[in-house]
């Protein structure tokens, strides 16, 4: 029994896709794991920097878009309060910026009696830059007064560049 065939070739005789359909270039991957075994711990509502665990990245194109990948292990602590996160970048000195502004400066919120979880996340990043790249997470309570924790053991971030 044949195999369907696209333009009456059989699928051992397809040696390229079709003008049509773009193909792309992984250009680089880099990622970092933190060295640092601490947690750290905040009590405010203010975004902090999660230190010891950024990824510098420098593009090889202004074109190029970033795939960013973020894991980590977060704790309430407890009392039904939350913690919440989000993934910022620095270049050209400019202060750390929200990555994914498309949806109104998203945030990782988590807020119940006690969590302890692990979280990941993913982003699209169009950077129009080839100066370095500083990607660095940040971390609030969201409940001023109360306690929350972030393992820097478990955070991840793994950037994909490509054309």
């Amino acid at each position: 029994m044949a195999i369907i065939k696209p333009n009456n070739n059989t699928i051992s005789a397809i040696t390229a896709l079709p003008a049509a359909i773009p193909t792309g270039k992984i250009l680089q991957i880099k990622g970092t794991a933190s060295q640092n075994e601490g947690q750290v711990s905040s009590n405010s509502e203010t975004y902090a920097d999660v230190s010891g665990v950024d990824l510098l990245f420098t593009p090889t194109s202004s074109s190029s878009k970033i795939y960013l990948s973020l894991t980590f292990n977060t704790d309430t602590g407890g009392d039904g309060h939350g913690i919440g996160s989000k993934l910022t970048f620095n270049h050209s000195g400019i202060s750390q910026t929200d990555v994914d502004t498309v949806y109104g400066n998203y945030e990782s919120k988590t807020r119940t009696i006690r969590s302890n979880i692990w979280v990941t996340e993913h982003y699209i990043h169009s950077p129009s830059t080839t100066n370095e790249i500083t990607y660095r997470l940040q971390f609030n309570s969201s409940s001023a007064g109360q306690t929350v924790y972030m393992n820097r053991k478990t955070i991840r971030i793994t950037g994909l560049e490509y054309a």
